[in-house]
């Protein structure tokens, strides 16, 4: 078991850029472009501790509550009675005599619009997680300005080298994508993006649920009518009403359930 220092000094560490994910945090009005921000993933996060304390010295609970937001529909139409989660992380380690010592980091998160229940409960770990120092260099980034496409598809831009782990290095055939960096402050994230183009059939391809990874003429019409109706994301919706008007004969077998 490692003392107190070395397991904070761990800790605080960059991460793998592959413990990184990126979200939008806001569009240009025209659409076309957008800040990304940068976050620990779930799964980082317990790499993370594993490599500080070992596998059988931390501790995550988990406990819902109440955080006051009214419940809602979420982007997959299921209704969400919870509101979110808070995240209790404890470690142990030795202190400077040689004992064992353990220490404790709470925080809350509230349920995502997308697969609601594990997001709050992700969201809730991660920043109980930034409190011991995983991931917390993150908010240093300056906000990155990055092209979109019509779904929110971006280019994952590098880190900069004093956010890289020691020794990595990107391999030099890998693109550096386009970037406008900004010195304005991180701002809360939207909705990770659930759709990507399919350049085989230029149909976009369907991101959540039983669906996933097919395109508009592959799922019944009834879920495309579904979709051009509730899906919050207008590009989205306007793209299932066009391919409902250029597509009126389309009837594969209908599905009791859109998702």
């Amino acid at each position: 078991m490692r003392s107190e220092a070395e397991v904070f000094e761990i800790l605080k560490k960059p991460l793998h850029p592959s413990d990184i994910e990126w979200r939008i945090g806001k569009k240009s009005k025209d659409k076309t472009k957008a800040s990304i921000l940068a976050y620990t993933t779930a799964r980082g996060v317990m790499n993370r501790l594993d490599e500080a304390v070992g596998p059988g010295n931390w501790e995550v609970h988990f406990k819902p509550i109440d955080m006051g937001i009214a419940a809602k529909t979420d982007k997959m139409g299921n209704t969400i009675d919870l509101k979110g989660f808070s995240c209790t992380l404890l470690i142990k380690f030795l202190d400077e005599e040689g004992k064992e010592k353990y220490t404790i980091r709470e925080d809350v998160a509230p349920c995502t619009d997308f697969e609601a229940i594990k997001g709050g409960a992700s969201g809730a770990m991660k920043r109980a997680a930034a409190q011991l120092g995983i991931g917390r260099y993150l908010y240093n980034l300056e906000a990155t300005w990055v092209s979109i496409d019509a779904y929110g598809n971006f280019k994952t831009p590098r880190l900069p080298d004093w956010a890289l782990p020691e020794g990595f290095k990107y391999e030099e055939e890998e693109e550096t994508p386009h970037t406008q960096e900004v010195k304005s402050p991180q701002e809360e994230p939207q909705m990770p993006n659930d759709w990507q183009e399919n350049t085989d059939h230029h149909e976009p391809v369907i991101g959540f649920g039983k669906h996933k990874g097919k395109t508009f003429s592959e799922v019944p019409r009834d879920y495309i009518e579904w979709m051009s109706k509730n899906i919050q994301k207008e590009a989205v919706r306007e793209q299932a009403i066009a391919w409902l008007a250029s597509n009126p004969s389309a009837s594969p077998a209908m599905d009791a359930v859109p998702w």
